[in-house]
């Protein structure tokens, strides 16, 4: 017998909070950054159409700040009342929240800006945006309004068509019928990430699903970055995401084939391939099962990425830009660790080299320790997948972006009863900071942000995105280690 105590108006309740979200948007971002009015400035972002004044960076961190009460307000209401009728609400209010989003001039990133020209540099002149930089096209339409015309991207084949497809569609005539193009792919891709955590949570168990979707569906950042900004995030973890569906029916081959996609959009789902694959020949059973699945899910994947790479012009100089800004630094741990060896006396080359050595190895190692997880219990796959992302970008990463959380939340919404939800969602929610740290504080305070060679606005960006999600993984830790101590 179900002893959950009966409530008969979860619904309106729930309603409301998606209308006062809706409206929040709506006043708040949709408004004073509407796209057709600013599309003309491009790239521009938000701290320059707002003056950077301090007025505008309140209401952005206020309306956030409503945002992520009324989405925790929303998560518990479905976790109490876990009824399959808010199910559609859900999905379709989120649905109807980011497509509100998408009427918001970029000002979080240009990096959809950077889509319309490559789609218009391979759909149009034939070139490969991957082996050349738009801005050397002449004629190029688009390319003046792309902050990094001069510079190849760091995505993969697979988006390059994908962007060639989008602008080749809507034609050269629109800059702003085209970044309205780009954010459908990410609106579509957002929705077939919705259905797919659905589909899986309700295989489990379905009194999970209405409030695994909802953290899934409502949360403001990933909201922000998908509706917004447009970013290919999105479109990478939709196949992502279809991979580990597939991983979970045991279809290894068609898994293998939606995770290289993945990382054919953007490299970095590459990791997260040879754990689930290693596990789905663990699952296939010892011996000549185990090795044919793992060798052949390993052979289809390498094909996949030749053909895509060959697929477009000039393949094997595109090639050489993957590792293009490895040696770039933003706010993170180890930008903070090169700026105080820097401090310190050591040399900017050799503090950037020891920086980047000792995060490698301990990303490694950590990696290795998930590699290892998945031989042994490959049906804990997907934590172990969700703890070496979330280590990656807690800890290790020195090129930090605030929609990188976005990799986090579906995968943590696919795990219920582990530290991932709380942990990814105190991520997002303090990442919003950074926003107004670098946009107007470094502008407000320039001699105490600029100091010791920037340390001083790293370190206020890093404790306002870093420190919540830190305390809550040091906390959880502690009580791992005093439970396994008292056991």
């Amino acid at each position: 017998m179900n002893n959950r105590p009966r409530f008969a108006r979860p619904l309106p309740l729930l309603a409301l909070a998606a209308s006062l979200s809706f409206l929040l948007y709506l006043i708040s971002l949709v408004l004073p950054y509407n796209l057709f009015a600013h599309v003309h400035e491009a790239p521009i972002s938000m701290p320059e159409i707002a003056h950077r004044r301090p007025l505008p960076a309140a209401v952005f961190l206020l309306t956030f700040l409503a945002l992520f009460a009324l989405y925790v307000l929303a998560y518990r209401l479905c976790r109490r009342y876990p009824q399959r009728r808010l199910v559609p609400l859900i999905l379709l209010s989120g649905l109807a929240m980011v497509t509100l989003l998408s009427l918001v001039y970029p000002i979080g990133a240009g990096d959809v800006v950077d889509y319309v020209s490559h789609g218009e540099e391979l759909a149009f002149f034939g070139q490969n945006p991957l082996a050349v930089p738009p801005a050397h096209i002449p004629g190029n339409v688009f390319a003046r309004y792309s902050a990094f015309r001069n510079v190849p991207p760091n995505y993969g084949p697979l988006w390059m068509w994908i962007s060639g497809l989008v602008v080749a569609t809507v034609g050269r005539q629109s800059l702003a019928l085209n970044l309205l193009g780009f954010k459908a792919v990410a609106i579509a891709a957002y929705l077939v990430q919705g259905l797919v955590i659905y589909t899986l949570l309700r295989r489990r168990d379905p009194d999970l699903a209405p409030a695994g979707l909802l953290f899934f569906a409502w949360n403001p950042l990933l909201l922000y970055e998908f509706g917004a900004n447009g970013h290919n995030d999105a479109t990478m973890m939709a196949f992502a995401l279809v991979g580990i569906l597939l991983w979970e029916l045991r279809q290894p081959y068609l898994m293998v084939t939606a995770l290289t996609l993945s990382f054919l959009i953007k490299i970095p789902t590459a990791p997260l391939l040879p754990l689930f694959l290693l596990s789905a020949a663990r699952q296939r059973g010892a011996g000549r099962p185990f090795w044919t699945t793992l060798v052949g899910g390993g052979l289809l994947s390498l094909a996949l990425i030749g053909a895509a790479y060959l697929s477009l012009p000039a393949p094997l100089t595109a090639l050489t830009n993957l590792s293009d800004r490895s040696g770039l630094f933003t706010h993170s741990l180890p930008a903070i660790v090169r700026l105080t060896l820097r401090l310190a006396g050591v040399g900017a080359d050799n503090a950037s080299a020891i920086t980047r050595t000792t995060a490698l190895l301990a990303l490694a190692a950590w990696y290795a320790l998930q590699v290892k997880r998945s031989f042994r219990h490959p049906d804990q796959t997907l934590s172990h997948a969700y703890q070496f992302t979330a280590f990656l970008l807690l800890f290790v990463t020195p090129w930090f972006q605030p929609w990188y959380i976005t990799w986090l939340i579906p995968l943590a919404a696919l795990l219920p009863s582990s530290i991932a939800r709380p942990q990814s969602g105190l991520f997002s929610f303090s990442v919003i900071g950074a926003y107004v740290v670098y946009g107007f504080v470094w502008f407000w305070i320039p001699h105490t942000a600029n100091w010791g060679n920037c340390l001083g606005i790293n370190l206020m960006a890093v404790g306002t995105t870093y420190l919540l999600p830190w305390a809550y993984t040091a906390w959880q830790g502690l009580r791992t280690a005093h439970s396994t101590s008292s056991g």
